[in-house]
């Protein structure tokens, strides 16, 4: 049996290296009990991204979950005897657009970024003994502050330097960020930022790790908020691993229920791109449509719906500004529903639906509050359920009016990229390939971005 899968993965088209450890695994690390491993077809994008996306959730909590425990104790007891807990993640792209923001619902607010001006800190605060930094981007002001005795938690991926990097992957190679990690959180996705080699393409990795930041630092905040809760400074991960345990979960019965309509999606989205349309990724929260757009592995043929904020990064990648009067009915609008309360979705869905374009919804069926998203789903052609109806997250912690810690955010990425592993599959057997940016930080990457642009905004897709 082993013998014939690894000639298979040999002959496979797309494959995550470590899927088949993984995959072979027969015991369920969310729930301790026995299980029927669930291995991917391999010859779909879609499924292979989603098992990927599993077993990378996977490797953070085997790998992870002790050294975060670890990290909110000492960060914890700081906190109690008046040091103050400061985030700086700053990077990647969903992080910079807001998917951690003081608004982001179920976001416990007890780190503040001083990018955002939380509580009255702008810039880089002064920052010594007795405080603590989460960040995810090494900078002078980290070293500045880790020398000063600040407890610093390091969160990591392929692009920041650390053990787990290649050689000359990185912009700057000499800048180590666990010399200046009390504790180095690592995120688990592979160097090339892809989780699926397409077979049309076989230089590239496509379908990002990206939201593992995200899920990093939700951990890191499940737990501080527990401790903090509880004034519990045992070193427990309980809290951690409740949350990666729901988002598991929910990203395995998002996959068993889903991935049918997914490859349709595919399908469709095909069609329409190769009939003059454009694919329109739009949320009302703009880290939705930062992920889509720019993101090493992900699509270059991605378009705005809003006339977004005049951002520098925004104007590097977009091929054009955008905003709702450009829609068509040949146009494809995937919308995600990123905030408590649905109403601006269903607000565009209606207008999305006046125009005629084809429109998949990605949304919780059923929630919490009673709040009924039918009338989404009725102006929806398609709708996926994240799996996220809850009073703003999963986990109930004393002094906050409303569960903590979300997944929304984390499920509707999933969702999005595994449909466009679906698009990309659908192209291919049409002969055609999409263009994907390579990340700046693979050797050559910016490059290769560099000299395919021009033949991507001849083509549009």
């Amino acid at each position: 049996m082993i013998m014939r899968m690894l000639i298979c993965l040999r002959k496979a088209p797309a494959v995550f290296i470590f899927l088949l450890t993984a995959a072979l695994l027969t015991t369920s690390m969310c729930s301790g009990k026995k299980k029927t491993p669930y291995i991917p077809r391999l010859d779909n994008y879609a499924d292979l991204y989603l098992r990927g996306t599993y077993d990378v959730l996977h490797m953070i909590k085997v790998r992870e979950l002790g050294k975060i425990g670890i990290a909110c104790k000492i960060a914890a007891q700081r906190k109690i005897q008046g040091g103050k807990i400061i985030s700086a993640i700053g990077t990647p792209h969903i992080m910079y657009a807001g998917a951690c923001a003081e608004d982001m619902p179920g976001n416990p607010n007890i780190a503040p970024d001083p990018r955002n001006g939380w509580q009255g800190y702008r810039g880089n605060p002064p920052l010594g003994a007795g405080d603590v930094l989460i960040t995810a981007n090494p900078t002078p002001h980290v070293e500045e502050a880790h020398s000063s005795g600040c407890y610093v938690i390091g969160i990591g991926f392929p692009m920041t330097t650390n053990r787990f990097s290649p050689p000359n992957f990185n912009d700057h190679p000499d800048y180590f960020i666990e010399d200046m990690s009390d504790m180095f959180i690592y995120t688990w996705g592979p160097k090339e930022d892809g989780l699926v080699t397409p077979s049309s393409a076989p230089h590239l990795k496509i379908l990002p790790t990206s939201p593992m930041t995200v899920a990093a630092y939700w951990l890191i905040m499940a737990q501080l908020a527990h401790n903090l809760a509880y004034s519990d400074t045992s070193g427990s991960y309980d809290a951690a691993e409740a949350y990666i345990d729901s988002l598991m979960e929910r990203l395995d019965i998002f996959r068993s229920r889903f991935i049918g309509e997914i490859n349709i999606a595919g399908e469709i989205i095909a069609r329409s791109v190769l009939d003059g349309g454009k694919i329109r990724p739009w949320s009302g929260r703009n880290e939705f449509w930062i992920e889509a757009n720019g993101t090493a592995g992900g699509l270059m043929g991605v378009y705005p719906l809003d006339t977004l904020p005049d951002l520098p990064y925004a104007q590097i990648v977009l091929p054009e500004k955008g905003g709702a009067d450009t829609l068509t009915a040949k146009d494809i609008v995937i919308l995600a529903a990123g905030d408590s309360i649905p109403a601006q979705e269903i607000e565009m869905a209606r207008y999305v639906h006046k125009k005629g374009a084809w429109m998949l919804g990605i949304f919780p069926f059923e929630r919490e509050d009673g709040v009924s998203t039918e009338p989404l789903r009725e102006l929806c052609d398609m709708s996926l359920d994240n799996m996220s109806g809850d009073w703003y997250g999963v986990l109930d912690i004393p002094g906050y009016p409303h569960k903590i810690i979300p997944t929304a955010t984390m499920m509707n990425n999933f969702a999005f990229w595994a449909v466009v592993g679906a698009y990309v599959q659908a192209m291919e057997r049409r002969g055609e390939m999409p263009y994907f940016w390579m990340s700046f930080h693979v050797p050559g990457g910016k490059a290769y971005d560099d000299s395919i642009r021009p033949y991507f905004l001849k083509r549009g897709y």
